[in-house]
């Protein structure tokens, strides 16, 4: 027998002590309670229970700290019992897990809705849903979209961003360079590569010393406010210093490798009342968990609400267009879940890069609006004119776009028409 006591319907009236895991699920099912016994496992398992009754399991532990099972689905939608076979079939199911077993805190919370249960075979995180009871415990972004609006003086437009090339092995001196080129010709952030870290070749304070005299040149020259995300990924002591140590000496934004670093980390940092600029958080290490379809956590969680939960200001995201050549649809979803409304949260800028070309403007425009940031390095730095032309080319671009909704509606700029030359129509 089943025992319902395991299950609960989503309109049950304590559904906001609860935070919610989709899962899709893969296995060879040859009883037809099987798929019944392997969810009320997983809901155990991640909560009160092992795979025997232990003492100290007590009737009340268990009913106030054990996981609940909410939905399960399988594709396609059989109403008939399914032969009992061991062909492989598929699942959505949906457990929920009391969120006071973990409090306001991300890596516990991952812990409880994927640990163990990460490993028992075909199984991806799809989804996870938060009450605003545990959302008000996380601080959130501080700047997002609006934030950094206003922050930049720049209204409506879509922002540009450059990472320093060549990546690394470059000294700061020479990167300082290559910042004031870009800067020049209209980028609004320019960022370290994600593999430019604190070295003794180029230390993370060298650089702001060097990077940031180089930013306030290019603003006094063109009159735009901008910004510098310098890379402090470091573990996460020496994280917390370097961040520190940068907003001192000047740094007005930071980048972190969110993922090898930690979502926690990010929290932490947005906790920390010394660190008060925004910060762009880069992909890396992202595919090491989406992409696979059966295993793993699905990227439009990943880059989307997660991220956003941490306090990310700015996330670099997987596109369709350039290197990544990612889902259409994740692509928007990660969109979706950065910058739809989240419990008062505000929206987190999707910037999308990837070997991105002036050419991809109008894809940009008409998918996402105005609300996005332009990621762009090897289209910057390696224009025949130079990286000074090549960031002029995106913001003639970006006012075609503005002004006559296509690329085709007015003068095209020499950079512009260089640019497409070059590489060629998207």
């Amino acid at each position: 027998m089943i025992n319902l006591d395991f299950f609960m319907l989503k309109e049950n009236p304590g559904r906001d002590d609860y935070v919610i895991g989709t899962y899709l699920m893969r296995k060879p099912i040859d009883n037809p309670s099987e798929i019944i016994k392997t969810a009320v496992m997983m809901a155990t398992e991640q909560t009160t229970g092992t795979w025997v009754r232990v003492p100290g399991e007590t009737g009340a532990t268990i009913d106030r700290f054990r996981g609940k099972v909410l939905n399960i689905w399988e594709i396609p939608d059989t109403e008939q019992e399914a032969p009992a076979s061991d062909e492989q079939r598929s699942f959505i199911l949906q457990l929920a897990f009391p969120w006071r077993n973990f409090g306001h805190q991300i890596p516990m919370m991952l812990t409880t809705i994927f640990g163990n249960i990460s490993m028992i075979g075909n199984i991806k995180l799809l989804d996870v849903e938060f009450p605003e009871a545990f959302i008000s415990g996380f601080p959130g972004p501080r700047y997002g979209i609006e934030g950094i609006r206003k922050m930049l003086d720049i209204p409506d437009r879509p922002l540009l961003n450059n990472m320093v090339k060549p990546s690394t092995g470059i000294t700061p001196e020479h990167g300082a360079q290559l910042l004031y080129q870009a800067a020049s010709g209209g980028t609004d952030i320019i960022k370290d590569d994600e593999v430019m870290g604190n070295t003794e070749l180029s230390s993370v304070l060298k650089r702001v010393e060097l990077y940031m005299k180089a930013l306030r040149k290019a603003e006094s020259e063109t009159g735009d406010k901008k910004l510098y995300a310098v890379n402090v990924t470091d573990d996460p002591d020496r994280c917390m210093e370097n961040a520190e140590a940068a907003v001192n000496n000047g740094a007005n934004a930071l980048l972190v490798n969110f993922l090898p670093a930690g979502m926690g980390l990010i929290a932490a940092l947005c906790r920390h009342s010394k660190i008060n600029v925004p910060i762009l958080a880069h992909l890396d290490f992202g595919g090491a968990f989406y992409a696979s379809p059966w295993h793993g956590i699905s990227s439009s969680l990943i880059y989307g609400k997660l991220a956003r939960l941490a306090g990310v200001d700015m996330l670099c995201i997987p596109t369709p267009y350039g290197k990544f050549s990612h889902s259409y649809t994740k692509y928007l979803q990660m969109v979706h879940g950065l910058r739809s409304p989240f419990f008062g949260k505000p929206g987190v800028w999707p910037i999308v890069g990837g070997a991105i070309k002036q050419s991809h403007i109008p894809s940009l425009f008409k998918a996402l609006g105005r609300d996005f940031i332009i990621g762009a390095g090897g289209a910057i730095h390696a224009h025949p004119m130079g990286a000074t032309a090549g960031a002029k080319a995106f913001r003639q671009g970006m006012e075609l776009m503005m002004t006559h909704g296509t690329l085709e509606g007015g003068t095209i700029g020499k950079e512009l028409q260089a640019a497409m030359d070059l590489w060629g129509s998207d």
